[in-house]
């Protein structure tokens, strides 16, 4: 389980940067602790990203690296049934061309001819079991 404060410390390492977004920031930020839409995470750290003047991907590393740690990709097949999971890498600037790579991958890199229809969506990593 993650805490308040990791997510804090990768937001604020961007907060003086992007202060210009800081209504994303604060959505994502919401949406992490709250571990309810993890589409929403993404589609914050892709306009934070795309808001930036500079577009420097090292200044948004912190939050990559947490995204990257957290989040996932699950692919399900027509009847909702869990095909495989996918590690995120953000190596895109804009969430639009990471879909566009995402549908690539699976149209030319895999095999699921028993179902004709693929929804990839974003989830947050299982929480590990506390002992």
């Amino acid at each position: 389980m993650y805490t308040a404060a990791e997510i804090d410390a990768a937001l604020g390492a961007i907060t003086k940067e992007y202060r210009y977004a800081a209504n994303d920031v604060l959505d994502l930020r919401e949406a992490a602790l709250e571990r309810n839409d993890p589409g929403l995470c993404m589609q914050c750290y892709f306009k934070i990203y795309g808001a930036s003047t500079r577009r420097d991907p090292e200044a948004l590393k912190p939050l990559r690296d947490w995204l990257e740690t957290h989040v996932e990709i699950v692919a399900r097949d027509h009847y909702a049934r869990e095909l495989e999971r996918l590690p995120l890498q953000l190596e895109t600037d804009s969430l639009e061309a990471f879909c566009h790579e995402m549908m690539t991958e699976f149209r030319d890199n895999r095999a699921y001819h028993h179902t004709p229809n693929i929804e990839l969506t974003f989830q947050f990593k299982d929480l590990p079991e506390v002992a």
